[in-house]
């Protein structure tokens, strides 16, 4: 079966994607012109990590991702060395991206130095956006070379 995205696309990339569209909106705010239109953003959204159904704005992507990523580990040993990377790439880089930035939004909804917690959001969010980067390229590194052992 293949994703929508078509044919070289493995199904863990659609949600890894979803992620990406999500950072890139908060990137907006990030490098905006008004720190004040960032703190309303940040701080309407922050509730909504913690509160159901809200949090399924996360969850759900991550959910579906993480379910196609552990599901392809059970594919080719090549092919598995890449979605372990994977794995490493998004616990080891994203999920402490992810802690900083919700730590900075804190901060900043507390009014704690505003300037400083746009800039770490920044550093936060560009970081996240190569990992989910580097995710999406592992993903497909892994499905090609699994279509490529199938195909031999």
């Amino acid at each position: 079966m293949t994703s929508p995205l078509g044919r070289s696309a493995p199904w863990s990339v659609m949600g890894l994607a979803a992620l990406l569209g999500m950072l890139w909106v908060d990137w907006v705010f990030d490098t905006g012109d008004s720190i004040q239109e960032a703190k309303v953003y940040y701080c309407a959204l922050l509730p909504t990590l913690f509160s159901f159904p809200q949090c399924l704005r996360i969850l759900m992507p991550v959910a579906f991702s993480g379910v196609h990523i552990l599901a392809n580990l059970s594919e080719p040993s090549g092919a598995r060395v890449v979605h372990l990377a994977t794995c490493a790439v998004l616990l080891f880089g994203g999920l402490p991206c992810f802690y900083i930035s919700v730590r900075a939004v804190q901060s900043m909804c507390s009014d704690i130095d505003m300037a400083k917690q746009i800039k770490t959001l920044q550093r936060a969010h560009a970081a996240l956006f190569v990992i989910f980067l580097a995710s999406i390229a592992l993903e497909t590194a892994g499905h090609a070379a699994r279509t490529k052992s199938k195909e031999q």
